[in-house]
């Protein structure tokens, strides 16, 4: 065999040990989701006048839209809630055939217990004005980030979740961060599933 033939084959190998790796990461992300919401009250109804549950996003919420974010509505069971948190995430990067990562498409919290709503693309200002704090999504900005899938159609999970009171963060947390967090303060949570090709 010749050096380039030997070089190329050992690239291979180290692209496929690295994908596995990566897969397995993505499995545990998957399990540590899983376990982290298993002995959590699901009773809080999320919904969006954006659209269905369990139906396509609108192209004006993508990366071949204006990139808005969605509406959303909660209502919860419990009325000793003190503040909410929403994040939203990709499970299916890059393909739901091959997931090899969870992304963070969206992190808020600390919506005050008055807030039971978000008007089609909130602003960062108006997100203030309501008197709730934005976090770090994927890529590191406080922005929204549409849905924008290289590859087959994607799940974009809404949660949102009822804490016992606002949490103690420093400035621009990261999703993981917001979890941590809230652990022990969390009442109830619902979520709402959106797609988009």
């Amino acid at each position: 065999m010749k050096l380039t033939g030997k070089i190329l084959l050992g690239l291979l190998l180290l692209i496929g040990v690295v994908a596995i790796g990566m897969r397995i990461n993505a499995k545990r992300q998957h399990d540590h989701e899983q376990a982290y919401h298993a002995g959590l009250k699901k009773t809080l109804a999320v919904s969006s006048s954006s659209f269905p549950p369990e139906g396509d996003m609108p192209i004006n919420c993508t990366c071949k839209g204006k990139e808005a974010s969605p509406a959303l509505s909660w209502e919860g069971s419990t009325t000793d809630a003190e503040a909410y948190a929403v994040l939203m995430t990709d499970p299916d990067v890059p393909s739901p055939d091959f997931p090899l990562y969870n992304l963070s498409h969206w992190v808020l919290y600390n919506l005050p217990a008055s807030v039971g709503s978000l008007p089609e693309g909130v602003t960062t200002e108006q997100l203030r004005m309501l008197g709730g704090k934005a976090g770090k999504n994927g890529t590191g900005s406080l922005a929204y980030i549409g849905p924008c899938p290289p590859i087959g159609r994607h799940a974009y999970i809404f949660r949102v979740y009822a804490l016992d009171q606002p949490i103690a963060l420093d400035d621009a947390p990261d999703k993981q961060t917001v979890m941590d967090a809230m652990q022990g303060h969390i009442l109830e949570y619902g979520e709402i599933i959106g797609y988009f090709q």
